[in-house]
């Protein structure tokens, strides 16, 4: 029984030893002349490598195992298909092809199976060297939000074959480099970015939406191809630059409140008390953007303006009450793209004026109860407020409405009885009102020594 299990079990690790690539130890690739032979693909489930040389003068394959006997293969299409010998140098366990051919798979037969066996294609690099014959960049179809990279290159494809006889393709790696701008949010600015994408093939007909993670061309910048990284390796990188005047805009923009006004009547959440003043912010890609427009208007009446004003910053002051709406156009430098289907708008809701007025309090009796004449009040945009006693003499005057009268004069709290008051204000409606009337005080006989007299 345990020779048994100890049988299955030498099978088992030589059946994983045999699923096991092992390149390093068997084949190696050299060249005779300057450039240095390049693993391109190491395809593990079809157990083959792929070789690129440049020009295949004086490359040689050696393979080195534990056997002295070795009988070297090549195959186009297929290990099974159209395996045919080859002839090979060997020197005690290693073993060298000279001159193979390009366009060919290669592999040592050391087992009957032939899928025990590890296999190298080598493909001549020199004879897929590519050419660019145009690039440029265009505004998409879609109204300036991406920019399209497209051009026309003579790119041939480098294909092999597995032992199994499927074709397969290397794919080419390009370097697009350029200049352009990034948004920092936490900043609140654009900031100069150096960006480089790769692609597996050409790429042209790539389109770079504005907003993704990729940037976009928002800065004048030359774009330069470089490639392929194959190309690189043997020092025969082709670099393809033009210069690109950039269109597309990015616009971001924001509000800030400066100010707001006062009041001590329950408003809803949404809305602000006048006077509010509001600095709007733009930011684009300058000097790509190049005209900005702010346009403030009612949303009852689109088409009566309260304002345009032409740059990045705007500061307004909302006086009267209602709904509007703060729009920002910008466009760039040749009137092509505008913000137009990235829309920057902002709501403002402005209360109407309210204003009531008590008719009594009781200064100094029932402290931080109705012991300060106070007018209620919100969306105020000019106030001013008067307290005279029947003989005309002015008790106290204020200009805030928050504030109010602490019923004393010259220090000492006034006799109970009848004040006559005059407030002026102005709404958000723009008209100036006046309310006159009377406040009763009311007094405790406990501080009547604090009394003043007239």
């Amino acid at each position: 029984m345990n020779r048994m299990k100890n049988k299955r079990f030498r099978w088992l690790v030589a059946l994983m030893l045999a699923g096991c690539p092992a390149f390093a130890q068997n084949y190696n690739v050299t060249s005779g002349g300057a450039h240095t032979p390049l693993l391109a693909e190491h395809n593990t489930a079809g157990r083959i490598q792929v070789y690129l040389v440049y020009g295949m003068n004086g490359v040689q394959l050696h393979y080195t195992s534990s056997s002295t006997s070795h009988q070297w293969y090549r195959y186009r299409s297929g290990a099974l298909a159209d395996s045919e010998p080859v002839a090979s140098t060997q020197n005690g366990t290693t073993s060298l092809v000279a001159n193979p051919q390009e366009g060919y798979g290669y592999y040592v037969k050391e087992t009957e199976n032939i899928g025990m066996n590890n296999f190298v294609w080598i493909i001549d690099y020199s004879r897929y060297e590519f050419f660019i014959r145009e690039m440029h960049l265009s505004l998409d179809v879609d109204e300036c939000m991406a920019v399209s990279f497209n051009g026309d290159a003579e790119l041939a494809d480098m294909l092999y074959f597995t032992p199994a006889g499927s074709q397969m393709k290397l794919d080419r790696v390009f370097e697009l480099n350029f200049e352009t701008l990034r948004w920092n949010e936490s900043l609140k600015r654009f900031e100069p970015l150096s960006f480089t994408k790769t692609f597996n093939t050409h790429p042209f007909a790539t389109t770079f939406p504005l907003h993704s993670d990729d940037p976009a061309f928002l800065a004048d910048t030359d774009i330069s191809l470089n490639g392929d990284l194959f190309a690189r390796h043997f020092g025969v990188e082709k670099t393809f630059t033009l210069s690109y005047q950039a269109k597309a805009i990015q616009v971001y923009a924001d509000t800030l409140i400066l100010s707001v006004g006062s009041g001590n009547i329950g408003d809803s959440d949404d809305e602000l008390c006048a006077p509010v003043e509001i600095q709007f912010n733009a930011y684009a890609n300058l000097p790509v953007a190049s005209r900005f427009v702010w346009k403030i208007f009612n949303v009852e009446d689109p088409d009566k303006m309260l304002i345009q004003h032409n740059g990045e910053e705007l500061l307004y002051t909302f006086n009267r009450a209602g709904s509007f709406i703060a729009r920002l156009d910008v466009s760039d430098r040749t009137g092509i793209c505008t913000n137009e289907y990235d829309d920057h708008e902002f709501r403002i809701d402005i209360t109407e004026t309210e204003m009531t007025i008590p008719n009594a309090f009781s200064p100094g009796t029932t402290p931080g109860i109705n012991d300060i004449f106070k007018v209620r009040y919100k969306s105020v945009i000019r106030f001013q407020g008067w307290i005279i006693n029947r003989w005309g003499t002015e008790l106290f005057h204020w200009s805030d409405p928050s504030q109010g009268w602490d019923g004393k004069y010259r220090g000492a709290y006034v006799p109970a009885g009848a004040y006559y008051y005059l407030i002026e204000y102005t709404g958000t409606d723009g008209k100036k009102r006046v309310k006159t009337g009377d406040v009763n005080v009311f007094r405790g006989k406990n501080i009547d020594d604090e009394i003043t007299n007239f």
